[in-house]
């Protein structure tokens, strides 16, 4: 039997899983890789891609299933550890870039050239974070109330397809705007966009699959009917 709690009420039931650790890690791990390649460019058909919109889509993903299984509170504090984190993550690697190389190191250039503007690619892609990954949960928290916990597959593609649209906007203006034209700042953008929706209907069935799972393994299913959705607490 599954137990149905109320997102208030499971603080100490996350101390005692073994599965949220990974499933953070993997979102962590996502993410950073996305920023690292977010300025390698992609030609996929007609469609040009940054490197970011292969990889940033799996964030969504975790991020739903958190929500559907473990509730709202939970997923808000993965998406605040990640955002620090990633932070973090970009002023060290800028940090590193610029201390004083030796005579002999030819490379100083192409570290500055593929690296350089991570710290702009992240500092965009939180901006954009804070609004769409707090909608994107918002959306499925609220929907698994109004639906009794069914359609996920619904819930999944259409908070994706919402919030997406404000990430790609926010992050793909603000982070290529001044690195090329901004009629490719927007075919990139719309392009990621595309991609990404193409995503949202191919990963909600593994994700379906893994809540399932979840479920049954943890033996929990979170209602967020008392809860606080306030983004800005932890």
């Amino acid at each position: 039997m599954e137990m149905t709690v109320t997102g208030a009420s499971n603080k100490n039931f996350e101390l005692n899983s073994k599965y949220i650790l990974p499933i953070i890690m993997l979102f962590l791990m996502a993410t950073l890789a996305a920023d690292v390649v977010a300025y390698k460019f992609v030609a996929f058909g007609p469609l040009i891609e940054s490197g970011a919109t292969f990889i940033f889509p799996i964030t969504y993903l975790l991020g739903d299933v958190v929500t559907e299984v473990y509730g709202y509170s939970l997923a808000r504090k993965f998406i605040w550890l990640n955002l620090v984190c990633e932070l973090i993550f970009a002023l060290l690697v800028i940090s590193v870039i610029h201390l004083q190389s030796p005579s002999f190191w030819q490379y100083q250039s192409d570290f500055e050239h593929t690296l350089g503007n991570v710290l702009r690619f992240v500092v965009a892609g939180i901006i954009g974070n804070i609004v769409s990954d707090f909608l994107n949960v918002y959306l499925i928290s609220k929907w698994k109330i109004f639906m009794k916990g069914k359609h996920f597959w619904f819930r999944s593609i259409a908070s994706t397809a919402i919030s997406e649209l404000l990430l790609v906007v926010i992050t793909g203006f603000s982070a290529f705007t001044g690195t090329m034209s901004l009629f490719n700042v927007a075919k990139v953008a719309g392009s990621a966009y595309v991609l990404e929706i193409f995503y949202a209907f191919v990963f909600v069935w593994p994700g379906w699959i893994l809540i399932i799972f979840l479920k049954k393994a943890e033996k929990i299913d979170i209602y967020d009917y008392h809860v606080d959705y306030n983004p800005f607490r932890y």
